[in-house]
């Protein structure tokens, strides 16, 4: 809503503009009224107001004075419209050079206010709405630890430290067999209408709601970056408000929704700890004999130190690789997570287990084919592919880890495979734009995804994840120079589908937003057709 302050020496002036339309059907709410212009610097200090009327002329400071005051004082975008009488005109020319969006000359009419109220209110949301873009890109930034100073500068314009808690992920269950069975566009969409039901549940604390920015992972839902003040009136303790919050949000979506905590983070410094702990709480969630409603990475981090996994063990599942042997490996895989599970083991020791084990994978690929490398496949298929799908904490993603693993190395043992990347490259050229995968491609085509992967890091020296994002990205730079489309058209379009997600990976690519990149590009040819 477009909080509006009148401002008018004439208090006959201001009760006529109330009650001259319904402003709340154009998307306003008169908050305040000032009789003069110390008393609206006064409200406006106080108070957050997007739009202004104003008199051109008024006793001790002019409307003019005003807008002057407020533009080199106060910093705000706040817009300005003038009142004036026919005789003032020329104070109105003069002030239209001042970005006063508009002025009315007194008596003002019903349809001239109607029509700049609606003006105003499309502005307001293309601005609102491009400043959210901006501001979801800052905080990603922050969440993921990839940030500047600039991006801390635009996150404090909208959040403040003080208070601050720690990151909150609220996450549809993935391997729930109805959400599981919807499409990409359908799972955006149901996160689309979490992150808007969790800004009406927090009030005031909109900017502390984000998109989950793990949507490459398999992970759909919504952040929430926790404040004192979000629930210190109103609730005992975080974990009630965060049961509640949890509770709200089942009752209202069909399917289930899993609420993790991250570690402490008192500065926005820290918030990229307390986001990649989601990952520990994830995990030690799903290794738990019972799972609580929100999984608190600070109640998990205690767990003491054990033993770790039965080294027999791991030779069982390792030979059932090699040889690849599916029930074998998932009969071995269950039984050392379970061994993880009943040891209480802490995340080091978990970890420690882990890597145990893919380095024992690591060495394996190398009997089938000498010309690996070992650090490529250390950084591939452990953070490209282990991590996550241990971190996600069941059964099954481990067991259909050490499956792929097992297909990967029988593709590497068929040389003649290498020779389907060139097919699989076609058909990604031709259908960038549909959802696709290295698990969807090596399906289709017969060969193991991890294995595929691989052939493309090495002829392009990237991830098959950011191959397709340029290709993509090309496509969209074209779309963007050479059609009006939307910004969330042209995003679905090209494969993205998530409008924000597209927004942020271009502005990381391009260094400005798609709409600077069109206007630019825009007027470059039009300088050139000027020229020629």
């Amino acid at each position: 809503m477009i909080k509006v302050l009148l401002v008018d020496d004439e208090q006959f002036i201001r009760q006529g503009l109330k009650q001259l339309v319904d402003w709340k059907k154009y998307g306003c709410q008169i908050m305040a009224e000032a009789e003069n212009g110390m008393d609206a610097i006064r409200i406006l200090e106080e108070m957050d107001i997007d739009l202004v009327f104003v008199d051109i002329r008024m006793p001790g400071m002019t409307g003019m004075e005003l807008i002057s005051y407020v533009q080199r004082n106060l910093h705000r975008p706040i817009r300005f419209v003038i009142l004036t009488g026919y005789a003032e005109f020329e104070y109105a020319r003069k002030a239209l050079q001042m970005s006063v969006i508009d002025y009315m000359l007194k008596p003002v009419q019903e349809e001239e206010l109607i029509g700049i109220l609606k003006r105003v209110n499309m502005d307001y949301h293309m601005n609102q709405q491009e400043q959210r873009e901006k501001y979801e890109f800052h905080i990603s930034q922050v969440l993921v630890g990839k940030f500047s100073e600039k991006n801390l500068t635009q996150v404090r314009r909208y959040l403040s430290e003080e208070g601050l808690e720690k990151y909150v992920s609220f996450e549809f269950d993935k391997n729930q067999k109805e959400f599981a069975g919807l499409s990409q566009s359908g799972r955006m969409e149901q996160q689309r209408d979490l992150v808007q039901y969790l800004k009406e549940l927090v009030g005031e604390f909109v900017y502390h709601v984000v998109p989950i920015v793990e949507t490459e992972e398999g992970f759909f839902g919504a952040g929430l970056i926790v404040a004192h003040a979000m629930y210190k009136n109103d609730y005992s303790s975080e974990e009630q408000y965060l049961e509640y919050l949890q509770k709200r949000v089942e009752q209202h979506f069909l399917y289930p929704v899993q609420v993790y905590a991250g570690q402490k983070a008192e500065t926005f410094e820290q918030l990229s700890q307390s986001f990649f702990s989601i990952r520990v709480a994830r995990c030690l969630h799903g290794l738990a004999q019972e799972n609580p409603s929100v999984g608190n990475y600070e109640d998990f981090r205690h767990r003491k130190s054990s033993m770790g996994i039965k080294e027999s063990d791991v030779d069982r599942l390792l030979e059932a690789v090699k040889d690849n042997h599916v029930s074998e490996i998932e009969e071995s895989a269950e039984q050392i997570f379970e061994q993880i599970r009943d040891s209480d083991m802490n995340m080091e020791m978990v970890n420690a287990s882990i890597y145990h084990i893919l380095y024992r994978l690591m060495e394996m690929v190398q009997e089938f084919d000498d010309e690996t490398n070992q650090q490529e496949i250390l950084e591939y298929i452990g953070k490209e592919s282990f991590n996550k799908m241990v971190l996600a904490g069941s059964t099954e993603e481990i067991t259909g880890f050490f499956s792929d693993y097992a297909g990967y190395l029988a593709q590497v043992r068929i040389q003649e495979s290498r020779k389907i990347l060139d097919k699989v490259d076609a058909y990604v050229q031709k259908n960038y734009m549909e959802k696709m995968s290295l698990k969807s491609l090596g399906e289709q085509f017969y060969v193991n995804n991890v294995y595929l992967g691989q052939l493309y890091k090495k002829k392009y020296g990237i991830a098959f994840r950011d191959y397709l994002n340029n290709l993509r990205m090309e496509k969209a730079e074209k779309l963007l120079a050479d059609t009006n489309l939307r910004i969330y058209a042209i995003a679905e379009r090209v494969g993205f589908g998530k409008a924000e997600y597209f927004i942020n990976k271009f502005v990381q690519m391009y260094h400005m937003t798609p709409n600077q990149y069109r206007i630019r590009n825009r007027r470059a040819g039009s300088e050139v057709d000027h020229e020629e």
